[in-house]
């Protein structure tokens, strides 16, 4: 969303400066919707004690419905506000390997760099099929067994490729992370685990994370007034706040405090 939901500054890749990280959620100034530094500002409540949560169960995919949104993102720092383009998610039916499937593709414009991704999730329990991803000239590939996962990375840097564990129900990207947000029953006091995938040159990590509901709250938007729950995803130092809307379940805004500023994501009428 952000799975890709969160809490980084950004750098534009030139030809001397090393590929920025891989990662599922979102980050200023987001050149991918795979691209995410971990500089972040600390966060006390995001040390979770995860072995203490309920596990994760994926919700039911075949509630999920095929839409298009598009996000409106900036950064504020202090009475600073600096647009970074806009973020477009695309929900639609497919198949993968003669099954039913969803694609859930994302891409990121109005910034130096301008990037994709493209995750297949199973139909039914939206497991995850095949990523692909692109950022600028950087390409990732992976494809998904039970329990594992085999990446394939390109930059300037050359290509490697390897084979790593990933937990059940582990969240990829930012459109993955809403999207399943959305379809969680969503209420005062829940609270679940969750396992979200960072990448760098040298491999993805599995971090253990929480997604709890932390308050209700009357979302005042420019052109509208939305009831939201509001929805914190946070493991290690990472942390993300997504406003659901009651009516609709919908994700209509995202925000997360880095050290460049709160970076926003606000879904466009």
């Amino acid at each position: 969303m952000a799975l890709a939901f969160v809490v980084a500054t950004g750098r534009v890749a030139g030809a001397q400066q090393p590929v920025p990280p891989l990662t599922p959620l979102d980050a200023p100034p987001r050149a991918s919707s795979m691209v995410l530094h971990i500089d972040s500002v600390p966060s006390v409540t995001a040390n979770v004690p995860v072995e203490s949560l309920p596990p994760f169960e994926r919700p039911n995919g075949l509630l999920l419905r095929p839409g298009s949104f598009t996000y409106q993102l900036s950064t504020r720092r202090d009475t600073l506000v600096t647009p970074l383009g806009q973020r477009t998610v695309v929900v639609s039916e497919t198949t993968f390997a003669g099954s039913p499937a969803w694609l859930i593709a994302e891409s990121r414009t109005g910034t130096a760099v301008e990037t994709s991704d493209s995750l297949y999730l199973a139909r039914a329990d939206l497991s995850p099929s095949r990523w692909m991803a692109t950022n600028g000239k950087s390409q990732l590939a992976a494809s998904f067994g039970r329990d594992s996962m085999f990446v394939a990375m390109q930059s300037y840097q050359g290509r490697t490729s390897l084979v790593t564990p990933l937990p059940a129900g582990a969240l990829l990207t930012p459109g993955m992370v809403e999207r399943i947000v959305e379809l969680m029953p969503l209420a005062p006091g829940f609270r679940t685990g969750a396992t979200i995938v960072l990448f760098d040159m040298s491999g993805p990590r599995a971090i253990p994370a929480e997604l709890r509901v932390d308050r209700d709250e009357q979302l005042v938007l420019p052109d509208r007034t939305v009831d939201c729950w509001v929805v914190v995803l946070h493991g290690g130092t990472l942390e993300e706040r997504l406003w659901v809307a009651k009516e609709g379940a919908r994700v209509v805004k995202t925000e997360q405090a880095t050290a460049a500023g709160v970076l926003t994501g606000t879904l466009a009428p």
